[in-house]
């Protein structure tokens, strides 16, 4: 049963995978390969534990667990420079529309703040 239940999710990111190829390539490619390992690993678990063993690990399910932790790495770092790079799109879309519109300053109020709505 719940190997029925993991090939079904796993499946399900291999059409996400499908329908990410044209946003970027190289995001697609992964989640179809780490999909269709996946799978793989779920029908043959023995072949898991095999590899683990060939590769130094203990157990099948700890190389599981070192490969997602690696995984899981990459795409933080992949996160945070997509974070940087929105960042510093704002701050350059603000700095435009500032210089297109620019407002002098209000001399009855100098401490900046907003006056106080009218009834």
């Amino acid at each position: 049963m719940i190997k029925a239940i993991l090939v079904v999710a796993l499946l399900v990111s291999l059409c996400y995978a499908y329908f990410q190829r044209r946003k970027s390539r190289l995001v697609a490619v992964g989640i179809a390969l780490t999909g269709v390992a996946g799978i793989y690993f779920v029908l043959y678990p023995s072949h898991t534990s095999s590899l683990a063993a060939r590769l130094g690990v203990g157990r099948g399910a700890d190389l599981v667990f070192y490969c997602w932790i690696v995984s899981s790495l990459f795409i933080w770092i992949d996160l945070q420079f997509k974070i940087l790079t929105l960042q510093v799109a704002v701050t350059e879309l603000n700095r435009e529309l500032a210089l297109r519109n620019p407002r002098l300053p209000d001399r009855t109020n100098p401490a900046g703040e907003s006056p106080p709505p009218k009834p």
